[in-house]
């Protein structure tokens, strides 16, 4: 039977395949409305700076807020080697700011991305209809 600990390895598991998917779709949502801002695509279709907006600026924040979780997650790490000393357990303590903005840095993400995918097939929809 599964015990806590698999469920916590599968949860850190998880954690990095949808911080993997985070980064890959960014990657790919820029490079899209960008390449249709500046070169256009098949049919003619163009971005205006205006479509464009509605992709580029989710994904940057979005990878800002990747950066921020990371960033949180770094800092707590640190704070709680120095604390412990000699001890050989620690446990996270969950009223710090850096473990609330990882988890909060964490939803935002994904949030962002999401906002940014739906904004790009709205706009091809718009366009190629």
């Amino acid at each position: 039977m599964p015990e806590k600990a698999d469920l916590l390895k599968e949860l850190d598991w998880l954690s990095d395949k949808i911080s993997s998917q985070v980064w890959t779709l960014n990657l790919a949502f820029l490079g899209t409305a960008w390449s249709l801002l500046i070169v256009g695509g098949p049919g003619g279709v163009r971005f205006s700076v205006r479509n464009a907006v509605w992709v580029l600026v989710p994904c940057i924040v979005s990878l800002l807020c990747q950066m921020a979780q990371y960033l949180c997650g770094y800092l707590l790490a640190q704070r709680l080697l120095r604390e412990m000393g000699n001890r050989t357990e620690f446990q996270y303590p969950r009223d710090s700011w850096f473990y609330r903005g990882r988890d909060l840095f964490h939803w935002c993400k994904i949030i962002f991305t999401t906002i940014a995918g739906v904004a790009l097939v709205i706009t091809l929809l718009q366009k190629f209809a």
